[in-house]
């Protein structure tokens, strides 16, 4: 009898600790995690953050944190911490006890491997009694973001003869004079236009001044991406590494731009991920920090041809331009539309990306 009654009282009690558990586990819990980092490049390391608060009275023996992360971001060893990778994600699981009134701060040690956009955008908290019978589980919203732009390959190693032909643009910058933008006064020269003296600085030296102009700064370069791996190539993209190494290519000239004081578009026919499927077209001139993180946000996915879009750049008839086509290949098509936009009155360069220890097609 002493042990029925032994066994019931034990049932009791764990039904009891089971509907706490169940109920009031992931009350007052609170859950933030963030990177110590908002931009990073590949091969760089950043730091993600978790902290794990418990707010009441009741103890948690075991708390289980589920969450999918890019494959890109690689995190260093830790105690309680199971990683399991598949193809493009891995899956993270960490069980921890956490006391009453307790506060975790977890750091995690991340190397950058991949170019990206790495959105981590919830979390799967679970946590239960002692014994496991009962638990409480919640899926929690919990955004953190990191974009990773794409490691610009030495310029040495870009496909000649871009190297000069990039040297010709930054020259080519300084050649003529801004209408609009006055930096102060010189003396009169044969051939300077009367439209140009400066009256007031006349009087007052007693010699002829005309108002002196900057050199324009007008955006000519043009970094079209193209994303086909041959001419007859649709949405499916057969060699993604050849594709990120034309990335590296296109950051490598937005970077050689900027240090020569140049602006550029860019145009490509992948998307950006977690957007809309529409090819990418910079209509006006970005800084070099819009350019790489356009880069970085890159998914390997063509909406549409690079001829179709040469074609728009030509139907808006854009002329005096510079552009600098990075692609795997140099098809009828494709050449077709660079030659109609030279007709225009612009400058196409061509830099084939090669295959692996191989050349272009």
């Amino acid at each position: 009898m002493l042990l029925v009654w032994l066994m019931v009282s034990m049932a009791a009690v764990l039904a009891v600790v089971g509907y706490i558990y169940g109920k009031y586990a992931l009350r007052k819990v609170s859950y933030e995690r963030w990177f110590s980092k908002t931009a990073v490049f590949v091969g760089e390391e950043v730091e993600m953050v978790e902290r794990i608060t418990n707010r009441k009275l009741l103890p948690l023996p075991w708390i289980r944190l589920e969450s999918m992360i890019g494959q890109g971001l690689v995190f260093g060893s830790q105690t309680n911490l199971e990683i399991s990778r598949g193809e493009l994600f891995q899956n993270h699981i960490s069980i921890f006890l956490l006391r009453p009134y307790r506060r975790i701060v977890r750091r995690h040690q991340v190397t950058c491997s991949r170019r990206g956009w790495y959105r981590l955008e919830s979390v799967t908290m679970t946590a239960g009694d002692p014994l496991g019978l009962s638990e409480d589980s919640r899926r929690l919203p919990q955004a953190a973001e990191l974009v990773v732009y794409p490691r610009a390959a030495p310029l040495q190693e870009l496909p000649l003869p871009s190297h000069s032909w990039l040297g010709e643009i930054a020259v080519r910058r300084w050649i003529g004079e801004d209408p609009f933008l006055n930096v102060g006064v010189r003396e009169y020269r044969p051939g300077d236009s009367l439209n140009a003296v400066h009256w007031k600085a006349t009087a007052r030296t007693g010699t002829m001044q005309v108002h002196k102009k900057d050199y324009t700064a007008d955006p000519r370069l043009v970094i079209c991406l193209n994303m086909e791996v041959d001419e007859n190539m649709w949405r499916n993209i057969t060699d993604r590494e050849r594709i990120e190494r034309g990335i590296t290519y296109a950051a490598a000239v937005a970077e050689h731009a900027a240090a020569s004081g140049l602006v550029v578009r860019l145009i490509c026919n992948g998307r950006l991920a977690f957007g809309e499927k529409q090819p990418i077209r910079m209509v006006q001139p970005a800084a070099l920090r819009e350019v790489l993180e356009t880069l970085a946000k890159l998914e390997l996915d063509m909406v549409t041809s690079m001829p179709a879009m040469l074609e728009g750049e030509a139907d808006e008839g854009r002329k005096d331009g510079d552009y600098l086509l990075i692609t795997c290949h140099h098809g009828s098509r494709l050449t077709e539309a660079a030659q109609r936009l030279e007709r225009l009155g612009n400058k196409v360069e061509w830099m084939l990306i090669p295959e692996e220890g191989g050349r272009s097609r």
